[in-house]
């Protein structure tokens, strides 16, 4: 598989190791990335300081920058994963099915605490169910992506990636 394809594409199956390095090696980038812009937006004034947070925020370009980094690694994240996913013949929808449980947490926790305090009993108890689901599908994700042997010899998403290649030479 080549590099275009193993970072951007979705189709076809890697192996535990290929998902583990490309994971790692494209958030470390991504983070140094972000943050190198952030400190060259600091230096230059293109930003300003959150007063709740106290974090340097960057603006213009530099904000734009660090936007397109997270949705470069965000892309490269989900392609890797669906590729994992196929290798242990599972279709990719499935991070969708997670990414939609934490969704359906923030959105219940948000709603939660922008109640009056006294009125906040009956969602509670929804969002913290529904933050234990998000949790409890991402672990599974993390293990079934991360740790699980993919499976053996061709699936329907393609050739086993451990398999010795097929020489085409004819005796």
């Amino acid at each position: 598989m080549n590099w275009p394809q193993l970072l951007f594409g979705f189709k076809g199956r890697i192996t535990r190791l290929y998902w583990w390095v490309t994971s790692l090696v494209v958030s470390v980038v991504a983070g140094m990335l972000t943050q190198s812009l952030q400190f060259w937006a600091r230096e230059m004034g293109a930003g300003a300081i959150d007063t709740e947070t106290g974090m340097f925020e960057p603006s213009g370009a530099f904000g734009i920058g660090v936007g397109v980094i997270a949705l470069f690694n965000l892309w490269i994240n989900f392609a890797v994963s669906v590729k994992r996913l196929h290798d242990r013949d599972r279709t990719g929808w499935w991070i969708a099915v997670v990414y939609l449980a934490i969704m359906v947490a923030i959105v219940l926790g948000v709603a939660t605490l922008t109640q009056p305090e006294g009125q906040r009993a009956p969602l509670n108890a929804v969002a913290v169910a529904a933050v234990f689901a998000a949790s409890c599908l991402m672990i599974w994700m993390f293990i079934e992506i991360g740790f699980l042997k993919g499976t053996q010899g061709s699936n329907r998403f393609g050739p086993d990636p451990l398999a010795a290649p097929q020489s085409d030479a004819k005796i």
